[in-house]
């Protein structure tokens, strides 16, 4: 009988140990990561008129008055905004703010709201 009682202590501290390792603290969960919705790279700077040329690879790229933000080795450079001149994969964007460089990384501005396009509810 005490043979019996020690076995089914034994199993219990098992299945018990068993259970709190199934319902124990959980790794958190990583978040997502939120990706800009376009990337390019300043390939020319026009000083007088502050503007620069930027490769946006392929796509039609982002519409005029999209606001972006120029980087280079994890700082930001220059507060950009998108122009009507475009011809893709090219994109003038206008310097508002800052000095961009040649082959700083150029990314949409996530924080700034996207301009309406045709068809947008308003």
């Amino acid at each position: 009988m005490q043979r019996m009682i020690q076995v089914s202590a034994a199993a219990g501290i098992i299945f018990c140990g068993a259970g709190c390792a199934l319902f124990g603290p959980k790794e958190p969960e990583i978040p997502e990561a939120t990706l800009p919705s376009w990337t390019g790279r300043v390939i020319m700077i026009e000083t007088e008129h502050r503007f620069v040329l930027v490769d946006v690879g392929s796509g039609s790229g982002p519409a005029a008055g999209t606001a972006a933000m120029a980087y280079r080795d994890k700082r930001r450079t220059a507060q950009l905004v998108v122009t009507e001149e475009s011809r893709p994969p090219y994109v003038a964007m206008e310097v508002v703010e800052g000095g961009p460089a040649l082959g700083d990384q150029v990314v949409a501005d996530e924080r700034v709201a996207s301009p309406a396009t045709p068809g947008d509810p308003p």
